[in-house]
């Protein structure tokens, strides 16, 4: 027996738990089996140039406090983030994250490039040690050299085309997460 699932169209994005109970004859006998399945509910896949601030994250884990929309780290409460600043310049969009974070978001395929200006920022002083890296459906699509707090910005700019699911990565790299406050500073999606 086969079974289609399609959850309303109103449904919030992320895990929908789902049970599925079979009732069968076995050796002459009534038998029941009962499962349980978690049905990823997608949101709807960009259909235009898209900040990745503002797309819904399928998944969010950070390494100290949460990852913030469009404000730097801060320290452990959410919204406690300042303007996102690199080498002193200043971004009004973008996604501030302490290593180590990973944030997952959901292209369906529609999006082109990804595009950020990537490093520590300004609000640590010059310390801290990461690499960011950029993943497509499981490939690793790009990785950064080690970047400080010192470090110029880097560029990002990774074709994702075809890609489902894009998550954007910060690892530490020298097993201090002290200052390792990570920002995607004007994270975009080209998207059509």
């Amino acid at each position: 027996v086969e079974l289609a699932v399609t959850p309303a169209k109103d449904a919030d994005p992320g895990d929908l738990p789902l049970t599925a109970r079979a009732r069968y004859r076995s050796a002459g006998q009534e038998r029941t089996a009962t499962g349980r399945f978690a049905l990823g509910v997608m949101p709807e896949a960009p259909g235009k140039d898209t900040w990745a601030s503002d797309m819904v994250w399928l998944k969010s884990t950070n390494g100290y406090g949460p990852a913030e929309h469009d404000r730097s780290n801060g320290e452990s409460a959410a919204g406690d983030g300042k303007t996102l600043t690199l080498a002193g310049k200043t971004y009004e969009k973008g996604i501030g994250t302490h290593a180590d974070s990973e944030i997952e978001v959901y292209a369906g395929g529609r999006c082109t490039k990804f595009t950020a200006d990537a490093g520590i920022d300004d609000e640590i002083n010059g310390y801290g040690e990461v690499a960011f890296s950029v993943e497509a459906d499981g490939k690793v699509l790009w990785t950064s050299p080690k970047v400080t707090g010192a470090s110029a910005t880097v560029p990002v700019d990774v074709d994702v085309r075809g890609a489902r699911h894009v998550r954007l990565k910060v690892s530490d790299t020298n097993g201090s997460k002290s200052g390792d406050h990570a920002d995607w500073a004007g994270a975009r999606f080209t998207c059509a």
